[in-house]
């Protein structure tokens, strides 16, 4: 993990380019603090019942709860507080927006041994109201830059899909048949240096 991820950033709504969706106010990235178990844990269930609403069975996503999030975001917000981070290339950032949870992504080493590329993006989650803002597109620079990594999207997202084409990310006909609840998951891959 380098300072940069580590280091929080302020940023105007919109990232780098301007480009936004007219949100105000700016957003901080920064990695998970010892407050944020709980706020992240609900963000990520309202962000899973919304995004997988139409892809998942409608009784799987309305059961949905931060419970089922809440382990992983103290495991997380603990070993950072620890300074227990695993030094492999791993990295957790978190965005708020107004000082409200807006994002998070999580990265790190290929969890598959037959991986196209060696490192992961393991999950890029926003909140449908700063969809479009840049934030996600931040969130993903500070997190693993410009290099080569691969991810895994639930088919039937194609607002997922499209971002990360922007990215420099494209299917390659990989699918994993063992997701989530039935979800079948499509492979991106983004091969740079």
């Amino acid at each position: 993990m380098t300072e940069e991820d580590r280091a929080p950033s302020t940023r105007r709504a919109g990232g780098r380019d301007g480009a936004g969706d007219g949100l105000s106010g700016s957003w901080e990235i920064r990695a998970p603090q010892v407050g944020d178990p709980e706020p992240f844990a609900l963000l990520h269930a309202r962000v899973w019942r919304e995004t997988y609403r139409g892809i998942m069975s409608d009784e799987l996503v309305d059961a949905l709860d931060a419970e089922q999030f809440r382990p992983m975001w103290e495991q997380v917000a603990a070993a950072y507080a620890q300074g227990r981070v695993a030094d492999d290339g791993r990295g957790f950032l978190v965005a708020l927006v107004g000082g409200e949870p807006a994002g998070f992504c999580l990265h790190g080493p290929a969890r598959e041994e037959d991986a196209p590329v060696p490192h992961q993006v393991w999950s890029l989650n926003v909140a449908p109201e700063h969809q479009g803002s840049g934030l996600a597109q931040e969130l993903l620079l500070r997190s693993i830059g410009e290099r080569a990594a691969y991810l895994w999207v639930a088919r039937g997202n194609r607002r997922a899909v499209r971002f990360y084409e922007r990215q420099g990310f494209v299917l390659d006909g990989a699918e994993n048949l063992d997701g989530h609840d039935g979800v079948v998951e499509l492979r991106m891959v983004r091969h740079r240096a």
